[in-house]
């Protein structure tokens, strides 16, 4: 039982997977070294290949690990938004809202990241399977927060909402194509188009 006034400690597997982020983020992939990571986190090597297998199960469990604490900060944003609503329209306006910010210039360096992560997956099947079942996981907890909302009548119950999720992802990701377009007025046109589609797929 964890004690009153006392945060947990990490487990040796999670500091040396905080580690391995922390080098890729800062150096790459190819700055993995795993007996530096071992004992900058205080462990022998040993315990890190018991924890993860080799290097390729590390940067693998990192690069997934990435992934998914990107797509939990977006989506505790749209939770809140879908608990916030108090009409079928303030729930549309509340997931345009939400999709303002997700699409917005703060949150590009999130995107630069699960592309990153995307990029590391083509020629790593256990990567790609690890991204999948971090979307399916994601389109779930998404429908579930959706169902007050399909029981109030205010989204088809005919909707399949997780695969809705899942497609809606799939544009946020390419958001990134246009990120560094110089021209203002094709981010404009590529949000109001995407957000109008997502909101067509769940309404409409």
């Amino acid at each position: 039982m964890r004690q009153a006034g006392r945060t947990e400690q990490k487990t040796s597997a999670e500091r040396i997977l905080d580690r391995a982020i922390e080098v890729i983020e800062s150096s790459g992939e190819a700055a993995i070294r795993t007996n530096p990571i071992a004992f900058e986190c205080g462990v022998t090597p040993p315990i890190l290949y018991r924890a993860f297998g080799s290097r390729e199960g590390l940067v693998i469990a990192a690069q997934a690990e990435r992934y998914r604490r990107s797509t939990s900060e977006s989506a505790e944003y749209l939770y809140r938004y879908i608990a916030e609503a108090d009409s079928r329209q303030s729930l549309r306006d509340n997931i345009a809202n939400s999709l303002d910010f997700i699409f917005g210039d703060s949150r590009a360096a999130n995107r630069r990241l699960r592309a990153e992560v995307i990029g590391s997956a083509v020629s790593r099947p256990r990567l790609r399977e690890e991204i999948s079942r971090i979307d399916r996981e994601y389109a779930t907890e998404i429908a579930h927060a959706y169902q007050p909302a399909v029981e109030k009548g205010w989204i088809a119950k005919d909707k399949n909402l997780e695969v809705i999720a899942v497609w809606a992802q799939g544009i946020v990701n390419m958001r990134l194509m246009v990120d560094d377009s110089e021209d203002a007025a094709t981010r404009v046109m590529w949000d109001a188009l995407s957000k109008a589609a997502i909101l067509a797929a769940i309404f409409d």
